[in-house]
């Protein structure tokens, strides 16, 4: 029997590829990927060495995880991946990051279809 819930959850992923992304390019060392991303947001506070509350607010990128293929094979993100997107004309880096003791990357849903990759904004590149 097809799990109803696991159906939707894949429908829901599909809709936010199909109308709410954009094209960016997913790169790991020499691999490069085109993937379709949703773009979203996550807020880590952290405490510093001396004990001062820190607010930092990551860039997330939502892939779905059947698409994240480096050379043909499934990927899940590592720290220092680059995510490339085009703004405003220009070429913009976002690094794969953790954030404290957090992952870089986590499921959107208990089916693991979507991942939601947390990033950090590197800058503007000249070239690919």
């Amino acid at each position: 029997m097809t799990n109803v819930l696991e159906k939707g959850s894949q429908w829901l992923s599909d809709q936010i590829d199909q109308y709410a992304a954009s094209s960016v390019l997913y790169r790991r060392g020499s691999l490069t990927v085109p993937v379709q991303a949703g773009k979203g947001r996550t807020t880590f506070e952290l405490t510093d060495t001396s004990g001062i509350l820190i607010s930092i607010e990551s860039r997330d990128f939502l892939i779905s995880a059947a698409n994240l293929l480096l050379d043909d094979f499934p990927a899940l993100p590592e720290v220092g991946d680059r995510i490339i997107e085009s703004i405003g004309g220009a070429l913009h880096a976002f690094e794969v990051s953790n954030f404290g003791a957090e992952q870089p990357y986590r499921f959107c849903d208990p089916f693991r279809h979507k991942l939601r990759i947390h990033t950090r904004y590197i800058g503007v590149i000249v070239s690919l």
